[in-house]
């Protein structure tokens, strides 16, 4: 759908709009969907244009929802002010804060992040339990489907993936929900206070996973995140092999 044609539903958003939206710029950051700054007095929001299914294997969209206005009831993330689910459009409130810039191994920084985790495992969500293996197998599915050059190590890793995979699961029983994309982009911070963005991947699932994200994506030594959290290294360290080959088969996928 194109912005404009978006915008043409702006009095049935779920907020008090006295004039139509307009758009400030396009926000950098994602790849997948679009996203536009838009303002309407003095009242900032973000509008999301959502990529294609095929684009983003494992999304369900109605989860999302679910998962988001909970998280935005606990103030974990934005307000949900509208959603087209047809179109493929979600209006949400903008958060005018900075991105965290992180510099070191910041104690209290970690502790900042690994609470903000934490928080959200807690959240009572009835959505599924992500299958990993079943995610998995989609985005290969997707990458035979496509004409593309042969990646013949990550081809040779699919089956020892697999059984890890399936040995992670059996052994990871704290489960709880998890955003599973908490990238530095998606982590906000406004007066001393952290939010996350961009809920699509979020499901039930062992929250090692998500502590395992933040180790890749914020630099952090799994053993830091260990001794805040109650699980093994052995857990996180395998979880985070997991995560690294999920972000290699996704960025395969956008080949």
């Amino acid at each position: 759908m194109k912005p404009d044609v978006a915008l043409s539903s702006w009095r049935q958003w779920q907020c008090d709009l006295r004039s139509r939206p307009v758009i400030v710029r396009q926000l950098t950051g994602g790849k997948t969907n679009r996203s536009y700054l838009l303002e309407s007095t003095d009242l900032k929001l973000v509008m999301r244009l959502n990529a294609p299914a095929d684009a983003l294997p494992g999304v369900d969209r109605a989860s999302e929802a679910l998962i988001w206005q909970e998280a935005s009831n606990a103030g974990l993330a934005p307000p949900v002010l509208h959603i087209d689910q047809q179109g493929g459009v979600l209006v949400t409130g903008y958060i005018d804060g900075a991105s965290v810039d992180r510099s070191g191994n910041d104690d209290r920084e970690i502790d900042q992040l690994v609470s903000l985790l934490a928080t959200v495992h807690e959240l009572d969500v009835n959505v599924p339990v992500l299958n990993y293996a079943a995610h998995i197998e989609e985005f290969w599915q997707l990458i035979e489907s496509r004409p593309y050059r042969e990646n013949m190590p990550l081809l040779q890793r699919r089956e020892a993936m697999r059984v890890l995979v399936e040995d992670f699961v059996v052994s990871a029983t704290d489960i709880g929900l998890c955003h599973h994309d908490p990238v530095t982009s998606n982590v906000v911070c406004k007066d001393t206070r952290l939010y996350l963005l961009d809920w699509e991947y979020a499901a039930r699932g062992p929250v090692a996973m998500d502590y395992a994200a933040l180790s890749v994506e914020w630099h952090i030594d799994t053993a830091e995140i260990a001794k805040r959290v109650a699980l093994e290294s052995t857990l996180l360290e395998t979880a985070k092999k997991i995560y690294l080959y999920l972000c290699q088969l996704w960025n395969e996928v956008r080949v």
